[in-house]
């Protein structure tokens, strides 16, 4: 399994299929700025996820975002640890934002 993948190949795989987002930022950047909407985002602060984790299916893959994607790193190596299946987007949601914005 691909551990990271860019914001390139993220929007790659979203658009071709149904992917599931962990959006692990603080709530005022999720304030700031909405990543995608709907049933595939789980919104659960950073803080708050390993008191969250029976909120998350282990059969599903979730592509993790922060607001700069350095935290989903270390936040996705405790939930691999814990028996998730989960990949870091590098960059987070500001590669997301930069990449809608060009």
């Amino acid at each position: 399994m691909t551990y990271s993948v860019t914001i390139n190949e993220f929007m790659l795989l979203a658009a071709n299929e149904s992917i599931e987002i962990l959006d692990l930022r603080d709530p005022e950047f999720i304030d700031s700025f909405e990543l995608l909407k709907g049933p595939a985002v789980t919104q659960i602060s950073l803080t708050q996820l390993p008191n969250c984790l029976d909120q998350l299916d282990k059969s599903k893959t979730y592509y993790l975002f922060t607001q700069f994607g350095g935290r989903s790193k270390t936040m996705a190596q405790f939930l691999r640890k814990e028996g998730f299946q989960v990949v870091n987007v590098i960059g987070g949601a500001a590669a997301y934002q930069h990449y809608l914005a060009s």
